[in-house]
């Protein structure tokens, strides 16, 4: 229990901080770098699904 505790706290700060980046103007410098981590971290995430998806179909 402590555990689902934990991931719910966590994906609820992860979403407030994404709200309150997305409320800096759009030339900040934080908010470009955050968009390019969020886009790094998709790509790592597609990457990793094509990867277990060729795996399943061997």
């Amino acid at each position: 229990m402590k555990a689902k505790g934990w991931a719910i706290t966590l994906g609820v700060s992860a979403a407030a901080g994404a709200v309150a980046v997305m409320m800096l103007p759009k030339q900040s410098t934080t908010r470009k770098l955050v968009n390019k981590a969020a886009i790094a971290v998709e790509n790592a995430a597609s990457n990793v699904s094509d990867k277990l998806i060729n795996k399943m179909d061997m």
